[in-house]
């Protein structure tokens, strides 16, 4: 038989009222009987009907993070600072992989927000527009958006323009003017302020920019980095900063090492992430490094703090970006 509050009221001495007081971690209790009561708890193997719960305050203790890809280990590192924080989280946290189609993560936010399945939710990497992210808003669900700035709703992420700035910075320190730079479009905003960064950089040491050394790729994959190779050797640069991620860069290196140029000898590359195939790739890429596992932890704080009433105000939270040298350039 599952144990209850009375089992742990009889054995502690006190009311039913005032063990259920100490188990929802209500006000107006005295220190030594809620020790008293959680100590018993905790010896009775007691655990919360959260189902019950759920029901009689409509809440579902539960916390959607939402992710376009599990297979991506830059997920699955902000997942990993999810799982590992410090902090005691009295929530169930439930993942929801939408496969990168832009129209089932629409709806799913549709269906999460208004049927209330979830008291709060994490949004990682989402490539939606604001407006549709509103739902939670408008619904009153609490929200943190990941690795991207968000102005409608909580967010944390990097400064991608400053990451940008220090790539570009480092390669024209290494003698490069021609310097190609492949985006993702698919990124929305962090594209935008990666690509400024390197405009930046150009400008800062007089190189003018060149459009024409702008490649775009649709996603962050290694086939994605083979068709960029394509156009950026044609446009004769010798080198090329892939703010589109490590996985486009790596595919970049691949193409480049199955032609025969050897990379950083005629062939420098950059770039953006820092996932763990960065130092597995042969050379070893050079990337600025996203801090994936800070990031998955504040965001699961932001959010407890959001659902327990801690915060009510619209937060960012920017994180620096580091540029790591390796053997690519």
């Amino acid at each position: 038989m599952p144990v209850t509050l009375k089992d742990i009221a009889e054995r502690a001495g006190v009311t039913s009222a005032t063990v259920s007081m100490v188990i929802n971690n209500k006000p107006n209790i005295s220190e030594a009987t809620r020790r008293k009561v959680l100590k018993i708890a905790k010896e009775l193997n007691y655990y919360p009907n959260v189902i019950a719960r759920g029901l009689a305050t409509r809440k579902s203790n539960s916390i959607g993070v939402i992710v376009p890809n599990l297979a991506s280990s830059f997920v699955v590192r902000i997942l990993q600072g999810i799982k590992s924080t410090n902090r005691d989280v009295d929530y169930t946290v439930t993942l929801f992989d939408t496969v990168g189609q832009k129209e089932n993560e629409s709806q799913l936010f549709q269906r999460l927000a208004r049927e209330r399945r979830i008291d709060g939710a994490i949004l990682i990497g989402t490539t939606v527009s604001e407006d549709e992210m509103k739902i939670f808003r408008d619904e009153s669900v609490p929200c943190i958006v990941v690795a991207r700035k968000c102005d409608i709703l909580d967010s944390v992420y990097v400064n991608n323009e400053g990451g940008a700035v220090d790539a570009t910075d480092y390669l024209i320190a290494k003698g490069h003017t021609a310097i190609a730079c492949v985006i993702c479009r698919k990124q929305n905003l962090p594209a935008e302020d990666r690509l400024n960064g390197y405009k930046k950089s150009l400008e800062k040491h007089n190189i003018a920019f060149n459009p024409a050394l702008v490649v775009e790729v649709d996603d962050d994959t290694v086939e994605a980095g083979h068709a960029a190779f394509e156009k950026l050797w044609a446009a004769q640069v010798t080198a090329v900063f892939v703010p589109a991620g490590d996985m486009a860069a790596i595919g970049v290196v691949k193409e480049a090492k199955k032609r025969g140029i050897p990379v950083p000898g005629k062939l420098a590359v950059v770039g953006f992430d820092d996932i763990p195939a960065a130092e597995v790739v042969e050379p070893m890429l050079s990337t600025v490094r996203q801090p994936k596992l800070e990031m998955g932890d504040y965001a699961i704080n932001m959010i407890v703090d959001k659902l327990e009433g801690r915060e009510s105000e619209l937060k960012h939270k920017e994180l620096p970006t580091k540029f790591i040298v390796r053997e690519s350039a």
